[in-house]
């Protein structure tokens, strides 16, 4: 079970250069990540996955972030990536503005209370401005991490 979200990200499952322009894109290039760092096998099941869970409610949570994620039977355990687009895009999200931060997280089919935790605990760090500020400024895949390990109590995380 995982507790700290700089424990849940790794280098390979950060990309600071998100490309796509719309959503759909988005969403495929997200899940890309996971399947670049050998987290998948089945990329194209769960980008449809996500896409699926994204057309019932926008996971654009405002402030320039969203969160996609869904729980999927192609997944062991909580699986966790982050991306950066440097100019923003259309995301849907709740206030209309772009998007610049995002963090995809597909959990296994039944752990809605890991999933919920997760995402509740991603969501008051992501209240932080200068976490907001840090991820929008980040250099490196291991910048990032330190700045949630900083926010979360202790040094980097790592797993």
């Amino acid at each position: 079970m995982i507790e700290r979200i700089s424990d849940a990200l790794e280098p390979a499952c950060i990309k600071l250069d998100v490309q796509g322009r719309k959503k759909p894109e988005i969403i495929a290039e997200l899940v890309q990540i996971f399947a670049d760092a050998g987290k998948i096998d089945a990329s194209g099941v769960i980008t449809e996955q996500v896409q699926e869970r994204e057309a019932m409610m926008s996971t654009g949570i405002g402030g320039g972030i969203a969160v996609p994620h869904c729980l999927s039977p192609a997944v062991d355990e909580t699986i966790l990536a982050f991306g950066r687009h440097r100019k923003g895009a259309k995301f849907d999200a709740v206030d209309k503005k772009p998007v610049r931060l995002f963090f995809i997280m597909i959990g296994p089919t039944g752990a809605h209370s890991e999933h919920l935790r997760l995402l509740s605990k991603l969501s008051r760090l992501l209240h932080d401005e200068t976490l907001k500020s840090g991820l929008l400024k980040a250099a490196s895949p291991e910048e990032v991490i330190s700045l949630f390990a900083e926010r979360e109590g202790g040094g980097a995380g790592g797993s």
